[in-house]
């Protein structure tokens, strides 16, 4: 070790460093971008701008970039409000529609066979727009697109990968089931932003196969956040 810089000696004596005060810059910025998402989600109708926000944060993280923190947060939170808010709305209105049609199969008098697809496919639809929602947010904070583009390409993604949308909504999940059972300190420093970390992480390696090369490149030169061009070909 010399200085701040951890060395790493592969099999042929090359060298691999790991900048010390890089890596706790990072995890200090991801625990204050977790903080950031609590306190801002407190007043409850701010949490879908917060959420928005979290995941513009995290975004240039997940493509190997540097960001801007407060700057990609605060910038995520202003452009995207409304359509996190649309959003969110939308997934409550379905989750309760979901909710009582499965309240009402139970106290109608059907079949046993019908009472379990009808129950099953309910399931499904719950399933299909929590798996719609990994790639709407991701999207949302990379290009300016309009509401129901968003949930037309989304919706593309899960039909296209759907394994791979499965096992990136239960690693997302991880973090916030370990915040509910491991200290609440856990879940106010990373939970939040571990799981916005990896749907966003997951996520990209399935966008990118989508969008145009040209709009590909302009991600890849910038890191911050910023809208990008709306992408006409491919989604």
């Amino acid at each position: 070790m010399a200085g701040s810089r951890w060395v790493l000696q592969g099999k042929e004596n090359q060298q691999s460093g790991i900048d010390l005060s890089d890596l706790l810059d990072r995890v200090s910025g991801f625990a204050l971008a977790n903080l950031l998402w609590v306190l801002l989600s407190l007043p409850i109708v701010t949490l879908p701008a917060a959420t928005a926000g979290l995941f513009a944060a995290t975004s240039p993280w997940a493509r190997g970039k540097t960001g801007d923190l407060f700057r990609d947060f605060f910038d995520g939170m202003r452009q995207c409000w409304f359509k996190s808010t649309v959003v969110v709305v939308l997934d409550l209105a379905v989750g309760g529609l979901v909710a009582i049609n499965l309240t009402i199969f139970r106290m109608m008098n059907l079949s046993q066979p019908l009472t379990v697809m009808s129950q099953s496919a309910m399931l499904c639809v719950a399933l299909l727009i929590v798996m719609v929602n990994l790639y709407i947010w991701p999207l949302m904070v990379l290009f300016n697109m309009p509401l129901n583009q968003l949930f037309l390409a989304s919706l593309q993604m899960v039909f296209a990968y759907p394994w791979r949308s499965l096992l990136l909504l239960l690693a997302g999940l991880v973090p916030l089931l370990l915040g509910l059972v491991l200290p609440a300190a856990v879940m106010i420093i990373v939970s939040v932003s571990a799981s916005a970390l990896l749907i966003n992480w997951g996520a990209w390696r399935v966008i990118r196969l989508f969008i145009a090369a040209e709009d590909l490149a302009k991600l890849e030169v910038k890191s911050s956040f910023r809208f990008r061009g709306q992408n006409k070909r491919s989604i």
